[in-house]
C-alpha cells in the first residue's frame, strides 16, 4: 500500500491539474509555432498568466512529491509511480486544452515549473538550459519537450552517479508526453502572447477628457 499526505496531495491536484487555457480571456493572443517570434518577446513575458503557470507548476510539483509516500514493505514503484499519472494527466490537460479550433497549447511555463519543483535544482536547471539552448538554436520551439526530455534523463544520470532515479524517470516522461501523444496524433502548436497595446489618436484622448 501506499502512505498520502491529503494536505498536499489536494492541493496538487488544485494546482496542477487546472488547464491554463480556462484563464485565457480577450487578452490573450494565439501565434502558431514554429513562426518567428522576434517581435513577439516582449508581449509573451508581458502576459503574467506565464509566471503564474511556472509558480503554480513548481508549488503544485513540490506538494506532489511530499505527498506520497510507500508504506513499510510496500513496492517502492508505487510513490513515483502515482506522481507520473498526476504530471502525466496534468501536462496532458495544459496541451490539448486549447481554445484554437484543431490546435494545442505548448505549456512552456508550465513544464518548466514542474521541473524545477519536482527534481533537485541542479539537474532541474541544467536540463531547463539546455533545452532552451537547443530550441533556440535550432529555431524549433517544439523541440523544447523531446530535449528537455532527454535532458532530464542524461542530467539525472550524471547527478546520480549513473543510476537513473524513479523520479527522475517520472519527470521526463511526464514533459515528453505530449510531445510524443502530437507527434502521433497531429495538431498544429500554438503558444500564447498578450495582445498589442493600441495607442489612440490625440482626438480620442481629448474626447475622453471631455
Amino acid at each position: 500500500m501506499m502512505q498520502i499526505d491529503w494536505s498536499r496531495f489536494l492541493p496538487a491536484l488544485v494546482l496542477l491539474l487546472p488547464p491554463i487555457a480556462l484563464f485565457h480571456g480577450p487578452r490573450v493572443r494565439y501565434r502558431a509555432l514554429p513562426q518567428d517570434w522576434g517581435s513577439y518577446w516582449i508581449p509573451t513575458l508581458r502576459l503574467g498568466l506565464h509566471s503564474i503557470d511556472v509558480l503554480r507548476a513548481m508549488l503544485g510539483a513540490w506538494c506532489l512529491l511530499e505527498s506520497f509516500s510507500a508504506a513499510p514493505g510496500a513496492s517502492k514503484f508505487l510513490p513515483p509511480t502515482a506522481a507520473a499519472v498526476v504530471m502525466g494527466c496534468a501536462m496532458l490537460l495544459q496541451t490539448f486544452f486549447c481554445r484554437e479550433p484543431h490546435a494545442v497549447h505548448a505549456p512552456f511555463a508550465f513544464a518548466a515549473g514542474l521541473i524545477i519543483g519536482y527534481l533537485p535544482v541542479a539537474s532541474g536547471g541544467f536540463s531547463l538550459v539546455i533545452a532552451a539552448v537547443v530550441a533556440a538554436g535550432t529555431r524549433s520551439p517544439i523541440s523544447f519537450f523531446p530535449v528537455l526530455s532527454f535532458a532530464v534523463v542524461v542530467t539525472g544520470v550524471l547527478f546520480n552517479q549513473l543510476a537513473l532515479s524513479l523520479r527522475t524517470a517520472t519527470a521526463a516522461a511526464a514533459v515528453g508526453l505530449p510531445w510524443l501523444i502530437v507527434l502521433l496524433f497531429p495538431r498544429y502548436w500554438v503558444a500564447t502572447h498578450a495582445r498589442k497595446r493600441t495607442t489612440h489618436s490625440h482626438g480620442d484622448q481629448r474626447d475622453k477628457r471631455g
